[in-house]
């Protein structure tokens, strides 16, 4: 679990820091990020959170998140909240891992029986800024 929760740490963090594109993923995709979640049939699975830490390890802005394409066979429920962030040995924030960061989130929970590959597409948008980065995941739901 502490493995996926890293996994999905850095999934967020390239809404972050993907590249810049328009408002509209129709028309741009540059800087757009592609990930393979798994999930069990029946369940709520973490999708992605995301966070900004200060220098000083207190709580930077957090991003705005949307749901941009809804998932065909289940739901998914957009939260804010606090984690611990998860930065490497050696980084000059690794002290910043025993606090708690505001957070924003989604959870994907699969219609009842359903089994299958399902998409969603989310949007990040830092605060204070027009820029939206782009990430689709594609997600394996197993018995």
């Amino acid at each position: 679990m502490k493995s996926l929760l890293c996994g999905l740490t850095l999934v967020a963090s390239s809404l972050v820091v993907s590249s810049c594109q328009t408002s509209d993923p129709k028309f741009t995709k540059s800087g757009s990020a592609i990930y393979s979640i798994p999930a069990k049939a029946g369940h709520k699975t973490g999708l992605l959170n995301n966070y900004m830490v200060n220098p000083d390890c207190s709580s930077g802005r957090t991003p705005d998140f949307k749901v941009v394409t809804a998932p065909a066979n289940g739901t998914v429920d957009l939260w804010r909240g606090t984690v611990s962030p998860s930065f490497r040995p050696g980084h000059p924030q690794e002290k910043c891992n025993a606090r708690k960061i505001a957070a924003v989130g989604a959870y994907y929970t699969p219609r009842a029986g359903f089994v299958g590959s399902d998409t969603v597409v989310v949007s990040s948008k830092a605060p204070g800024s027009d820029v939206f980065s782009y990430v689709t995941l594609n997600i394996n739901v197993t018995k």
